[in-house]
């Protein structure tokens, strides 16, 4: 059996180092060099981690605590000057954000804007320029088309993983405008807001969620945003700071034949595509002009196949501007103008939707597995600390994180990190990041207990 299995793996070895891995015209040439094409997109991919500072209100019998989640994310380079597109989950409620280039230079970055759509874009500065990727066009992408993912997952840097288009035109239900590519190249927790690059280097889908089962791993089912909504994004937010998509306040559904039959559409265009309207939204720009029960069949230049489409139809034109909505109404076909506005919605959140309503949120556990709380005079009484202790209190311990094993306890105080003493809970991860940015593998404790003061050391990262 064994030999058999040695024979199996060494079959698939053989065939995927046969398989020429090029697409259309290029098939006909020699085999892509994956080995020179990874070395040549590394250095324009970034890892990321954002610390998220997270207060557990206080409750009967527990104190108010403030704990650390620590995001790991990837990024890639837009612009050589540092701007960087990511994710919007990775840094969404950031109180610091790094990157780390695939050299090992660490940047500290600041969030610039982000968007409904699962976009956000970082601004590092960098101390010469950095290699930036080249966007290619996801109206060519083709199912079976062979892809490379770069990045960061499980903390993993600089991973390169390979695999193909699995499917186009995905809805994950994320966003009304959902159209993502599926790819079964491996990617995990912090994969998200890295590239997917076709066999040219360009980058063709921004790797944003996953399917998973049990433990959260990769079981070869990967979304990724199409580049053109990337591109669109970003040009929004770089020139509006959102994305200020185009509205006209129409509620619609899918049209079916039996539909388009109780709504009077005539026979011959039963069976076109389109949309029927449900509902009109009072400060919306369609009111007035379309009625529910009116079919949709395109607007501007485009196609109504479903909900999305036409979201994403609207959403894409320039508020200011004016659409022609190709309508049926009482068996008759109407060209009607009406005027894109600014969506109130999108206005009034001003950079999108909060990171409760990110269905797609992955997040480590509590760094280091600590909660830590102020000295108020609340946790000094409940945990019996001297009044002229200082540092911040110790109110909860993951059991099965290292600060466990390192044996601190609930009721300890932290007074000094890498010998420099805490004076509040934002300084003790300020200091934590700082010997981690020093390259510290270890963290050196000073705790004090019922007992007295002890050193203590855990893993930095």
């Amino acid at each position: 059996m064994i030999g058999m299995a040695r024979l199996l793996q060494a079959l698939v070895v053989w065939t995927l180092t046969m398989l020429p891995l090029v697409t259309g015209p290029a098939a006909a040439h020699d085999p892509v060099d994956l080995v020179a094409l990874s070395a040549r997109l590394l250095p324009s991919v970034v890892s990321i981690a954002a610390v998220k500072l997270i207060e557990t209100p206080a409750v009967k019998g527990q104190a108010a605590a403030t704990s650390r989640r620590r995001i790991m994310g990837t990024g890639f380079v837009i612009d050589g000057n540092g701007l960087i597109a990511t994710n919007r989950h990775v840094v969404e409620g950031a109180s610091e954000v790094t990157v780390t280039l695939s050299d090992g230079t660490t940047l500290a970055a600041t969030v610039l804007s982000r968007a409904i759509i699962d976009i956000a874009l970082l601004q590092a500065q960098p101390d010469k320029p950095l290699p930036a990727i080249k966007w290619g066009d996801s109206n060519k992408v083709k199912q079976g088309m062979p892809v490379l993912a770069i990045g960061n997952p499980l903390g993993y840097a600089s991973t390169v993983t390979a695999g193909i288009i699995s499917a186009l035109e995905r809805d994950i239900r994320t966003t009304p405008f959902d159209d993502y590519l599926q790819t079964d190249a491996p990617i995990n927790q912090g994969n998200s807001g890295g590239p997917l690059f076709n066999l040219q280097g360009e980058v063709i889908g921004v790797n944003t969620a996953l399917q998973s089962q049990g433990d959260g791993g990769s079981i070869g089912i990967g979304f990724a945003i199409p580049s053109n909504d990337a591109q669109f994004v970003i040009s929004r937010l770089l020139q509006f700071g959102r994305v200020k998509p185009g509205w006209v306040g129409a509620r619609v559904q899918k049209l079916t034949p039996l539909i388009a039959d109780g709504a009077g559409m005539p026979r011959a265009e039963r069976n076109a595509e389109g949309v029927i309207v449900t509902g009109l939204d009072p400060a919306g720009s369609a009111l007035g002009k379309l009625r529910p029960g009116d079919i949709i069949v395109g607007v501007a230049d485009s196609t109504m196949k479903d909900a999305r489409t036409f979201n994403r139809a609207v959403g894409t034109q320039d508020v200011g501007t004016t659409a022609t909505f190709d309508v049926w109404r009482g068996g008759q076909r109407l060209a009607i103008d009406i005027a894109i506005i600014d969506n109130p919605d999108d206005v009034k959140a001003g950079q999108g939707r909060s990171a409760k309503e990110m269905p797609h949120e992955f997040v480590d556990p509590p760094d280091l597995g600590l909660g830590l709380a102020p000295l108020t005079p609340d946790i000094r009484s409940r945990f019996e600390i001297d009044a002229a202790v200082e540092g911040v209190a110790v109110v909860a311990v993951d059991a099965h994180s290292r600060a466990s094993e390192a044996g601190i306890e609930p009721g300890d105080v932290i007074q000094r990190v890498m010998v420099e003493p805490v004076t509040s809970v934002r300084a003790f991860w300020l200091l934590v990041d700082g010997a981690r940015r020093d390259r510290h593998t270890r963290l050196l404790l000073l705790v004090r207990g019922p007992t007295g003061e002890r050193w203590v050391t855990l893993p930095s990262a």
